[in-house]
Parts: C-alpha cells; sequence; structure tokens
C-alpha cells in the first residue's frame, strides 16, 4: 500500500475510534450491550489487521509499538463478544487513539514528507465544476490561506463554500417544499438519527435557512437521501473540525489532515453531482 494510502487509512481508523468513543459516552448503562456498539469494534480490527502487514515493514515504526497496538485492538474485540463493563472500553480506546497517533501516524508522516501544499489543493478545487462566483470566492480566499500556513482559516472557509452550496441545493427545492421536509424531518420519530431535531423552523425567505444551524442542515441532507449513513458520518467529522478551527482551543492542524477534510468536502458536496 503506498505510503499515502497508509495515512489515509489510519486518519480513517483514528475517526471511527474517535465516534465509537463517542457513543459510549452516550450510553446509560454500565455495560456495553448493544449489537451495533459491539459489531462496529469487530469492524475497527478488521480494519486494522488489514493495515498491520503493511506498517510491519516499515523502519519508521517501532515493532514493539505496533504489537501493543495489536494486543489492544484484540482486547477491543475480546470486550464485543461479551457485555463487559464501559470503563474496560474507554481504557482500550484512550490507548489506542493515544499510539495510532503519536507512534505510529506521526511517524509516517514526517517520513513520508507529506505535506499540503496550495498546488495541491489547487488541483483537488479544480475538480469542482462550475464553481458560482460566490463559491469560487470561497475557495480562493481558502487558498490564499493555505499558501500563508494559515490552516484553521482556510478549514473555515472551505466549510464557508460547502454549507454555501447545501443551501443553495435546499432553496432548489423551492420554500414551501423545504418547509414541508424540515416539518417532516422533526416530527420523524422511528429513526433515532433524526430525533435530536425537535425545534420548529419557518422558512419564509431564502434568508431563513441561514437561522438553521449546519448540523441539522446536513441532518437534512441525510433525510432526503442526499447522504447516505457512511457520508453522513463525514460530513458531522468535517463540521465537528470546522468548529475546533474557529474557536480558541490547543488542536493544531497539520497539512495531511487539511488536505483530508477538502478531500472530503470535494467528494461529499462540492464536486458530487446530487449537488
Amino acid at each position: 500500500m503506498a505510503q499515502e494510502g497508509l495515512v489515509q487509512s489510519l486518519e480513517d481508523i483514528l475517526e471511527r475510534l474517535g465516534y465509537f468513543e463517542k457513543d459510549l459516552k452516550k450510553l446509560k448503562t454500565a455495560s456495553v450491550s448493544r449489537p451495533a456498539i459491539r459489531e462496529e469494534a469487530r469492524r475497527m480490527i478488521k480494519l486494522w489487521l488489514h493495515l498491520a502487514g503493511a506498517l510491519e515493514s516499515n523502519p519508521a515504526l517501532s515493532p514493539a509499538v505496533l504489537a501493543d497496538t495489536q494486543k489492544r485492538f484484540e482486547r477491543l474485540r475480546d470486550l464485543a463478544n461479551g457485555k463487559n463493563p464501559k470503563p474496560q472500553y474507554v481504557a482500550v480506546l484512550k490507548a489506542l487513539l493515544l499510539d495510532i497517533e503519536n507512534q505510529i501516524l506521526n511517524p509516517l508522516i514526517k517520513q513520508s514528507g507529506l505535506k499540503t501544499t496550495p498546488e495541491r489543493l489547487s488541483v483537488l478545487l479544480a475538480t469542482i465544476p462550475s464553481p458560482t462566483p460566490d463559491l469560487k470566492s470561497y475557495l480562493d480566499e481558502a487558498l490564499v490561506c493555505a499558501r500563508n500556513d494559515c490552516f484553521r482559516a482556510a478549514v473555515i472557509l472551505g466549510w464557508c463554500a460547502t454549507a454555501h452550496k447545501i443551501h443553495q441545493k435546499l432553496l432548489g427545492l423551492g420554500l414551501a417544499m423545504l418547509q414541508g421536509e424540515i416539518d417532516k424531518m422533526r416530527l420523524e420519530n422511528k429513526i433515532p438519527l433524526f430525533r435530536s431535531f425537535t425545534r420548529t423552523y419557518s422558512i419564509a425567505s431564502a434568508a431563513d435557512i441561514e437561522e438553521i444551524p449546519d448540523a441539522y442542515l446536513v441532518l437534512l441532507c441525510r433525510f432526503l437521501g442526499w447522504f447516505d449513513d457512511s457520508q453522513y458520518k463525514q460530513m458531522r467529522g468535517c463540521l465537528d473540525l470546522r468548529n475546533a478551527c474557529a474557536h480558541p482551543a490547543q488542536y493544531q492542524l497539520d497539512g495531511v489532515k487539511l488536505q483530508v477534510y477538502f478531500a472530503d468536502l470535494v467528494q461529499m458536496v462540492l464536486a458530487n453531482a446530487a449537488f
């Protein structure tokens, strides 16, 4: 597997581990019994096993670290085979997240010299068909930020472009239909994903859509079938990164994550024929 592919795959595993940790924290029970959560643990070790062989042959990585990571994934699998206490899961996840980020992913990035350059972003953004002047303005400003190593600002502007395109797609339904779909989602109580949306919004003009939080608009895109479950999770991850970059915090964004972030936005919205 190519170096960039390894980096991307490790980023994907880290993201899934992060979502898994969030799902665990939402549980109100002392033990983990939900079949879907336990099955996700088993899926993640399969992803790890797919990578392990390629990682073992890399001289930049410590065999001891890889062996410890393997044992932790096996421990996670063993926990998933029964109804085991939540704190045991949390302890394994904490160690996995730290080891993969600091002891495996970062050495790979340093070894390969991977970095996001304005040229790479320019090539990626060039795949967006016929961007409108407003969309192009956001993206051009994002590139200016990337040229000046202002990665957090680039993330925010990339999201502005994405939110703009989502807004235009939703408004293309017509105000009456858009109002109807928002009301339908609010009344949907059979599917857990949509139960968090309980607030009533009135869409009487195009400006009213700007009063709805982006998280709910992304959820509405899932409700309308424009995203599947995996795309929805990726979009929420992109929004989480945007929010992390928009508020004072110690989080440091590296070039690889910036490139992955824009690749996701381009694939799922900016160059997606559904939008």
